[in-house]
């Protein structure tokens, strides 16, 4: 945060930790690496694909660079190659011929597509705070990263918000090997116990006979008109439904789908809108204090390249943020000090 406040990028810091530009536009960072980078003469080659890597018995690397308009090929030699290459095949590629291994790349941190023409109504709607729970066929164990805490919002497809995006990023393998398919069910009432649930229901009733249900959600609930409307629906107690109509067992479903609502999973969010991804190279191959392989010397790995993705956009920025800055130091501190040496001999 100091290196960017000094570079004139002023910072803020929302309540929840996640910090931002003043300016609430990414190319003041953007622009802030570019102009930092002009300056300390890093030649930034674009349009160019570094299609192999090798490492000479000398312990240097070659890499073949290839132009993607132009069929030309550059050999460029290197002492010390870091590999940032985020989410892409070719850093993946480029990892294997240095002799790495990679864990199978698989999306992470994306919304839940649910196909339910009632919950589409509801589309902008959002939840402070609910309890979240995936079950898939092919997980049958309990796995408490599988239950999340936290808020929700409807979507035209769906569900999303922080409480799904935790759990798609906890259960991303899990969800990829059963093709995306499974139950989720939602509390959305968790800071409530059934059994006074229901007796709030009870309560509802008997102090609103002649009313509509549909115009008398208990206010404790604080459920807006919409949604107490579907959860009505799924139970079908139509508009015009009295208080004085609904029986005890009723309230008893009304509750029981408050706390335990299940939904049919049937696929990530659309269009590819998952934002980072779980897999790559493994940690256990990597010194996380430098950043450097275990395999291969003077070779740097920084960011999504690694098998490391958090549970929301902004760790996975720090996990960038923090292995380039570790990396690019150590590279930079063993080349000036090998300048040096060179020097006095």
């Amino acid at each position: 945060m100091s290196w960017f406040v000094d570079k004139g990028v002023d910072l803020k810091t929302e309540d929840d930790g996640r910090v931002f530009p003043v300016s609430n536009n990414s190319s003041s960072v953007i622009d802030c690496l570019l102009s930092e980078a002009k300056c300390r003469g890093v030649s930034l080659q674009t349009g160019k694909l570094v299609t192999s890597a090798s490492a000479s018995a000398s312990g240097k690397f070659l890499l073949k660079i290839e132009k993607r308009t132009l069929k030309s090929v550059e050999l460029v030699e290197a002492d010390y190659l870091l590999i940032a290459s985020g989410s892409s095949q070719q850093g993946h590629n480029l990892a294997v011929q240095l002799g790495h291994s990679i864990v199978d790349p698989v999306p992470s941190l994306f919304t839940f597509k649910i196909e339910d023409a009632q919950l589409v109504e509801l589309s902008g709607v959002t939840f402070s705070k609910v309890i979240v729970k995936l079950k898939l066929e092919n997980v049958q164990r309990n796995i408490p990263q599988l239950t999340q805490v936290g808020p929700m919002l409807v979507t035209h497809w769906g569900l999303s918000g922080p409480a799904i995006l935790r759990l798609s990023a906890w259960g991303a393998r899990y969800l990829y090997s059963s093709g995306y398919k499974g139950k989720l069910i939602v509390d959305f009432v968790p800071d409530l116990h059934v059994e006074d649930l229901k007796s709030m229901l009870s309560q509802q009733k008997n102090r609103f006979l002649k009313q509509k249900v549909l115009n008398s959600c208990p206010m404790e609930l604080q459920l807006v008109k919409r949604f107490w409307k579907y959860i009505l629906d799924r139970e079908g107690l139509v508009g015009d439904t009295l208080w004085a109509s609904v029986s005890n067992s009723s309230i008893v479903s009304i509750a029981n789908l408050l706390k335990h609502c299940t939904f049919e999973v049937k696929g990530k969010g659309q269009f590819k809108d998952e934002f980072v991804t779980a897999g790559g190279v493994p940690l256990s191959e990597i010194h996380l204090n430098t950043m450097e392989s275990r395999i291969q010397p003077n070779l740097y790995f920084a960011g999504e390249v690694l098998n490391v993705d958090g549970v929301t956009g902004g760790f996975n920025f720090q996990n960038a943020w923090s292995g380039g800055y570790i990396a690019g130091s150590t590279i930079g501190r063993l080349a000036a000090g090998n300048a040096n040496l060179v020097g006095a001999l």
